[in-house]
């Protein structure tokens, strides 16, 4: 810091007036550089032909040069071969995620992915969660224009069956309005359908239990909360 000469106000080394008085400070005396300091630790560079040059050197390291380069290639290759499948079941938080190209949703890590059958639809994947409930997901192309028409569809094949239609009400799906409903059979079984259209596809949640309890349990909300589309 230094003080103004006509006011006494401080001002930075730097500056070029005083920021109270308006005083103009000489500039400062900037000491000539010597023949010695312009010519100090400069690198000799050698004229005589005799310094290798790059060219020189990447001819003689082109083994090794060529080898990294093999090498990155074959990474790449593999990242490409072992990239994401349709389907992948990978752990997140105690729990366990479900993802194809269209959907993902996360449920419990006590949830075992079992082997079910679904004539109808050949891609189902089927869950079985607490309670013996058994829960299928699976996503089709749909010639149907509204969940109207397959809620439809819905209670004629109850009918056809001898069961009754317990529940029928629209609730929220990735904040998206999805059909939901319940249907019980002369067994006393309950399966509940949540099910979604969106762009031509159908997304369903088949959930089967044994009462209505254990097919809107606050485990199957906790993974309907959980899923994306898109």
């Amino acid at each position: 810091m230094k003080k103004c000469p006509e006011c006494g106000n401080p001002s930075y080394d730097g500056a070029p007036v005083c920021g109270n008085c308006g005083y103009k400070f000489p500039k400062p005396k900037v000491k000539p550089a010597t023949q010695e300091d312009i010519f100090e630790d400069r690198p000799i560079i050698d004229k005589s032909g005799n310094e290798e040059s790059t060219l020189q050197i990447i001819k003689d390291n082109k083994i090794v040069i060529g080898a990294i380069l093999l090498i990155t290639l074959i990474v790449i290759g593999i990242i490409i071969a072992t990239g994401p499948t349709a389907n992948t079941t990978t752990k997140i938080d105690g729990s366990n995620k479900y993802s194809d190209a269209k959907i993902s949703f996360t449920y419990p890590s006590n949830w075992k992915e079992v082997n079910g059958t679904d004539e109808l639809h050949r891609g189902a994947v089927f869950f079985e969660g607490s309670n013996g409930t058994v829960i299928e997901y699976y996503n089709v192309t749909s010639e149907f224009s509204s969940i109207y028409q397959i809620n439809n569809e819905r209670i004629s094949a109850a009918q056809a069956s001898n069961g009754f239609i317990n529940t029928i009400q629209p609730i929220q799906l990735d904040g998206k309005n999805v059909s939901n409903v319940i249907i019980a059979d002369n067994g006393g079984n309950f399966t509940r359908y949540v099910s979604l259209l969106s762009n031509g596809n159908l997304y369903v949640f088949k959930i089967t239990g044994n009462s209505i309890n254990a097919t809107t349990s606050s485990e199957i909300e906790s993974v309907l909360n959980s899923v994306h589309i898109g």
